[in-house]
């Protein structure tokens, strides 16, 4: 009889916990109604607005690159960040070249020693940053790189 009333307490507790035990992503904040999907909308962002985050392979043209370059980008309001290249005692910089409604072009630099001097035969990938007249939006980020002597 005892071992009843023992699985009949177990099942209840859990009955009670399991009701109350909701994540907090799923409470309700007492906020009020749910966003409308006019509202969700009014909150994306206008394609001339900033839009921040990794750039899209659709909006980045990267054929003047090298085979095997890194072909990535991110976008913060006016700053673009792009993933360089260098190697030994190369060092790696970007200059944005161009800048116009429909693109923004951006150069690559790997700049390396004029003299013979001994180096590390290593492939870094630094990032390398620039600043925008505009936010990116929706315009095409070229990237095009040069090697340079000191």
């Amino acid at each position: 009889m005892r071992w009843k009333q023992t699985i009949l307490g177990a099942v209840a507790g859990l009955l009670v916990l399991s009701a109350c035990g909701q994540a907090p992503g799923e409470q309700d904040a007492g906020g009020g109604p749910p966003e409308s999907a006019s509202e969700q909308f009014k909150k994306q962002p206008a394609e001339h607005e900033a839009r921040n985050g990794p750039v899209p392979e659709s909006q980045l043209n990267a054929r003047g690159l090298p085979e095997g370059f890194p072909r990535e980008a991110s976008a913060r309001d006016t700053e673009l960040t792009i993933t360089a290249q260098e190697g030994g005692c190369g060092e790696a910089s970007a200059e944005v070249t161009d800048q116009s409604a429909d693109t923004v072009t951006v150069l690559l630099v790997e700049t390396e020693p004029a003299g013979k001097k001994m180096c590390t035969m290593d492939m870094r990938y630094p990032p390398v940053t620039v600043d925008l007249d505009q936010p990116l939006g929706e315009r095409t980020l070229v990237l095009e790189h040069t090697k340079r002597k000191e």
